[in-house]
């Protein structure tokens, strides 16, 4: 177990060993919660696919580094889901 000292603008730093088991980034979104006397920090999924214009205006989707391959099925997924 690590601990870590509350500063006084009441930030915390992470310790490198759970950084690495979330793979948190500068930049990236934690959540936050209170269970009973616990304070739970989770990664939340930030790195989803995005889409994108290509070079010559045509959307392109571009998939989140590290994740799995993308196929027909999900591709069609996702595009549901845009506005």
């Amino acid at each position: 177990m690590s601990s870590s000292t509350l500063s006084t603008k009441g930030q915390l730093v992470i310790p490198t060993q759970y950084r690495r088991a979330l793979n948190l980034r500068p930049g990236d979104k934690v959540e936050v919660t209170l269970e009973g006397q616990r304070l739970v920090l989770e990664r939340r999924s930030g790195r989803a696919a995005k889409l994108t214009r290509g070079r010559f205006g045509r959307p392109v989707l571009v998939s989140a580094p590290g994740a799995p391959a993308i196929t027909t099925a999900s591709v069609n997924a996702i595009l549901d889901e845009l506005p």
